[in-house]
């Protein structure tokens, strides 16, 4: 449930990091088919280059997959630096001082700490130190007005509006995962425009997790390098090889070829710009298509 108009409402989880969507490149589509005897085949052309994609950071050739960031604002343990609860003594003696070992000052006559929430000077009673900073113990509660839930003894999230407990933190702050919708309460990778557990974000074939590896975006899904190689280039009939940027490539038989491979089945004879016959959907030469 959503805070009321008129409460002090947690504002929305913002990522940090810009993030950037890219499309993934189209296997080549093959033609129809091929007139037989067959003329010269399609005038060789260069293919296009499949572009690795870059997740945080643009341009960072091969593209890496984002690093785990924190997320904003990180979640992080009341123990072992868990907010101090100190108490003064009744009366200080005049002209003695004493040391404070949790807020680290000196305390001396008038000289006391002073609440980060009133403002006010604490003089007697005990009083609470996190985060470098001094509370009351009624100013120490969750900043969400419906809880007000006191933080001393729970996990707490430090805001740029004030301080929320774990519980408001995962309700109102916390992002969900892409891949498994759970809330991202620790560690939050931010990748491909989405929110994940760094264990969630893995290729969407293999399940491998990309650590540091390159990635590469196909239909909004991240796949690794091998299994996007294997499931979306467009590769050599004859060699097997994918044909990569900058390559020479004839279209023909409706099948792909290198330039350099696109030879006469006996004789090996290339036969780019040539005209050639077809057997068995193989290139033949004209003294051995017969």
């Amino acid at each position: 449930q959503s805070p009321q108009p008129g409460t002090l409402a947690p504002l929305p989880f913002h990522p940090q990091t810009p993030t950037s969507t890219f499309s993934g490149p189209k296997p080549f589509g093959a033609p129809a088919g091929a007139p037989a005897p067959f003329s010269t085949p399609t005038a060789p052309v260069s293919a296009p280059a499949p572009t690795p994609f870059s997740s945080v950071q643009a341009p960072a050739p091969p593209s890496v997959a984002p690093a785990p960031f924190s997320a904003a604002p990180a979640p992080f343990s009341a123990a072992p630096a868990a907010p101090a609860l100190s108490t003064f003594p009744k009366s200080l003696p005049a002209g003695e001082c004493i040391t404070s070992t949790v807020c680290d000052k000196l305390v001396n006559g008038e000289h006391f700490p002073v609440c980060h929430k009133c403002n006010k000077q604490i003089t007697r009673g005990p009083f609470i130190t996190a985060l470098g900073k001094i509370w009351c113990p009624e100013h120490f509660v969750c900043v969400n007005a419906q809880c007000r839930r006191p933080l001393q003894d729970i996990g707490f999230v430090e805001d740029d509006k004030g301080l929320y407990c774990e519980f408001c933190f995962e309700q109102y702050l916390a992002p969900s995962c892409s891949k498994c919708n759970a809330k991202v309460k620790g560690d939050c990778l931010n990748a491909i425009g989405k929110h994940f557990h760094p264990e969630c974000f893995t290729c969407a074939y293999c399940g491998k997790l990309f650590g540091n590896s390159p990635f590469f975006l196909e239909d909004a899904l991240p796949y690794c390098e091998a299994d996007w190689n294997e499931l979306f280039t467009t590769k050599c009939f004859s060699c097997g090889f994918p044909i990569e940027a900058g390559d020479r490539w004839v279209e023909a038989l409706n099948n792909n070829y290198h330039s350099q491979c696109f030879n006469c089945t006996m004789c090996k004879k290339n036969l780019e710009g040539q005209s050639f016959f077809a057997k068995g959907g193989r290139p033949f030469c004209k003294n051995h298509a017969r």
